[in-house]
């Protein structure tokens, strides 16, 4: 039997499906340059530089004798301690591995085959393929030039068959947030209304506090980002308790593991180190946000997350070679000639500049 008859056992929408690009692992890159992973810039993932909070590795060393057991289903203690975090009682919030994961919950729960969602490009790409597994059907309402929502446009894509809206705020690559009012303005349409809130705490800017006026409303949120815990997949979404009644219907039973219940909750028990790292990382982004601007060659947008959307009149494929040259590994986006640069610490951002300034700019001169 070879690769045509094996075809025949896959769902055809799927065998069309191109598969969503991760960016590298870094020990592949340590392979791949000769080099140890200190010397690398791996700036492509949103990942928080400053790492976990202290005291994670011993109070996942502490509770490792109980690692042979299932956690509680209902994830009672971290759902309590998310709620008084975010505001609200635990019957409002569901845990997932990864806020992915819980978006491929949500659309798995309300989509029928051919069922719309209206999403806002450029946006996070694990959207729209998510929408596509779930045999949805991918409304693109593009964003204006400054990358905010277009509301009108919007509109516009509304049909019969929305089901609903996915909206990134601060939004993933460009970092823009959705003001209230037009977060506002989404939900009096009708539709279910998903907020993607992955950097939040970059910003501080929430629709939380829509949530009780507006039973439309799903609030997504991470620990990947802020509290350094990418490695360990958590996540967790905020909505009406009669959407958490009818995830619970086709969630796994366990689908968050042990360590990562654990380094939530640590997270949550210190809060002041987290906020500590999202300070450093807001106040470098705006440093080099400015230096951007000032760089032949470069235009950096403002940003509310802890990355700079950066576009450039640079060739992308003569840019990515002279930053992988050095070492240094943004995410890249080509429709856009841009890339999306996590912000590092000092001297790593410095590195980053630096290397921009000496590229070459068409033409031979610097």
């Amino acid at each position: 039997m070879d690769d045509s008859d094996l075809a025949k056992f896959i769902r055809t929408d799927i065998a069309k499906m191109a598969s969503y690009a991760p960016a590298p692992y870094l020990p592949d890159l340590e392979e791949k340059y000769a080099c140890q992973k200190d010397e690398i810039l791996k700036l492509d993932q949103g990942e928080n530089i400053y790492g976990p909070v202290p005291g994670l590795g011993e109070a996942l060393s502490r509770n490792g004798n109980n690692f042979n057991l299932y956690p509680d289903p209902e994830y009672k203690r971290l759902r309590s301690a998310i709620g008084k975090y975010v505001g609200v009682d635990r019957e409002y919030v569901m845990v997932g591995s990864g806020s992915d994961e819980l978006l491929d919950l949500i659309l798995r729960l309300i989509l029928g085959e051919g069922d719309e969602v209206v999403y806002c490009p450029p946006t996070y790409g694990m959207g729209a393929m998510l929408i596509g597994l779930n045999k949805g059907r991918i409304i693109a309402a593009p964003r204006n030039d400054d990358f905010s929502l277009n509301v009108r446009s919007l509109k516009d894509h509304i049909s019969g068959r929305t089901k609903a809206i996915l909206i990134c705020s601060p939004n993933n690559p460009t970092g823009k947030t959705a003001a209230r009012e037009e977060i506002e303005a989404v939900l009096s349409i009708g539709k279910l209304v998903i907020i993607d809130e992955a950097y939040f705490e970059f910003c501080d800017k929430t629709s939380i506090a829509l949530l009780h006026k507006h039973k439309n409303l799903i609030i997504l949120r991470t620990f990947s980002k802020w509290a350094g815990l990418a490695g360990l997949r958590l996540g967790y979404a905020v909505m009406d308790p009669y959407f958490i009644d009818e995830i619970f219907k086709i969630k796994l039973p366990f689908n968050v593991n042990a360590a990562a219940e654990i380094g939530g909750l640590v997270a949550l028990d210190n809060l002041a180190f987290a906020k500590a790292a999202v300070q450093k990382i807001t106040s470098e982004r705006e440093r080099i946000y400015g230096i951007v601007n000032d760089v032949p060659g470069f235009t950096a947008y403002p940003s509310e997350a802890n990355f700079l959307f950066i576009r450039t009149e640079h060739d992308l494929s003569a840019l990515k070679s002279h930053l992988e040259n050095n070492r240094i590994f943004p995410r890249y986006y080509e429709e856009q000639n841009a890339i999306r640069l996590t912000i590092g610490k000092p001297d790593q951002n410095n590195k980053v500049i630096a290397c921009l300034r000496s590229l070459k700019r068409p033409g031979g001169s610097r």
